[in-house]
C-alpha cells in the first residue's frame, strides 16, 4: 500500500466507552494536532479471549496508517524512552537490562510492581509471579530443583474436593505456636515407628479409648 506511513503519538486517554480496549492518541500530523480512537494491537484478540494490557496515559505508541482515514488506523505498540525507562526485576541484577548481554530476562511488571518473570539464566532457571513489596512469592526454581511459596501473611487452601500429598521423602510440618487438626474422622498410620513426644502435659480425651 503506497498511502500506508508510520507515526509516533502519545496517548492521552484508555477508558473507551465503548469497551472495545481502544485508546486515543493525540499527534501532530502535516502541521495539524490530531486526536483520536484507535485499536491497540493485541495478541491473540478474539471474541472474549487475548492478553488484555493497555499503555498508561502519556505513553508513547507507534501507530501505523492505512490512508488519512482515522478508522484505518492502529497502535502497534508503546517503547520506552528517555523519560520512560525500561522496568527491571531487581531478582537478577546481572540480566536485568540485559546487562550481561545473554538476554536471559522475560518479564512482565506492572505499575503497582506486579511481577510475573522467565528467567532463562544458564543454571539458574526460574518461573517467578512476585506481589508488589516482594513479600508474597511463588517460585518455580531449577538450580535448587524446588517449588517455592513465600508469604509474610496468611496462607490458605481450600477445596471442595480431597488434598493429596505425597512424597518418597520426608514431609515435615513446623509451628512456633499453635497447630491444631480439626475433622470428623482422624486416623494416623506408621508401618514402622511412632513417636509422639511433649515437653510439657499431655492429655488424650475420648468417650472410648483403646489401647493394643
Amino acid at each position: 500500500m503506497n498511502d500506508s506511513y508510520f507515526y509516533i503519538a502519545k496517548v492521552t486517554d484508555n477508558k473507551d466507552e465503548d469497551g472495545l480496549n481502544r485508546i486515543k492518541i493525540t499527534a501532530k500530523l502535516k502541521e495539524e494536532v490530531v486526536s483520536f480512537w484507535v485499536p491497540y494491537l493485541s495478541c491473540a484478540a478474539g471474541n472474549g479471549i487475548g492478553f488484555s494490557s493497555l499503555p498508561d496515559i502519556d505513553d508513547q505508541v507507534l501507530v501505523l496508517a492505512f490512508g488519512t482515514a482515522r478508522d484505518r488506523q492502529i497502535a502497534l505498540g508503546s517503547f520506552w524512552n528517555e523519560t520512560s525507562a525500561p522496568p527491571e526485576t531487581g531478582e537478577n541484577s546481572d540480566a536485568d537490562l540485559n546487562s550481561d548481554g545473554n538476554n536471559s530476562l522475560n518479564f512482565f511488571k506492572s505499575r503497582a510492581e506486579n511481577l510475573f518473570i522467565f528467567d532463562d539464566t544458564d543454571g539458574k532457571e526460574k518461573i517467578q509471579m512476585i506481589l508488589s513489596g516482594k513479600k508474597t512469592r511463588f517460585e518455580l526454581d531449577n538450580e535448587n530443583e524446588l517449588i517455592n511459596i513465600e508469604t509474610d501473611k496468611d496462607f490458605s487452601i481450600n477445596a471442595k474436593g480431597k488434598i493429596s500429598i505425597e512424597t518418597e521423602e520426608e514431609i515435615n510440618f513446623k509451628a512456633k505456636k499453635a497447630y491444631n487438626i480439626e475433622c470428623e474422622d482422624f486416623a494416623l498410620k506408621a508401618s514402622k515407628d511412632a513417636n509422639l513426644e511433649s515437653t510439657k502435659d499431655m492429655s488424650l480425651k475420648g468417650s472410648g479409648i483403646a489401647l493394643n
